[in-house]
């Protein structure tokens, strides 16, 4: 199940709407602070890797450190199914998409 990270507590709602809607389960993580120290380097700015624990959520730590915007979305998607499932064939899957898509047509048209 693909993982997703925001600061945005509405979006997240919003979102997880049209997962469910759509059938496309995302589940979310949080943006755990006491990981942040992982992202300490004693040789440049900033690690861009957090350690053996964590890998999703030091990732998104990570990337929130650049995003501007007052929303924002990161997933971290696998984007592979080992079994088939009715509409969903064994091998490459189109995790997140289409709930992010359903999101983005409620709110834009």
């Amino acid at each position: 199940m693909p993982a997703f990270f925001t600061d945005d507590d509405a979006l997240a709602g919003e979102l997880m709407n049209c997962a469910s809607t759509e059938n496309d389960p995302l589940w979310r993580l949080p943006l755990w602070r006491p990981y942040e120290a992982m992202l300490e380097s004693k040789v440049a700015d900033i690690n861009n890797v957090g350690g053996s624990q964590g890998g999703a959520i030091t990732a998104a730590l990570f990337m929130r450190r650049f995003v501007s915007a007052k929303s924002w979305l990161h997933f971290d998607v696998f984007a592979w199914s080992a079994t088939a499932k009715p509409g969903r064939p064994e091998g490459g899957d189109c995790q997140a998409a289409r709930a992010l898509y359903a999101l983005l047509a409620a709110r834009y048209g």
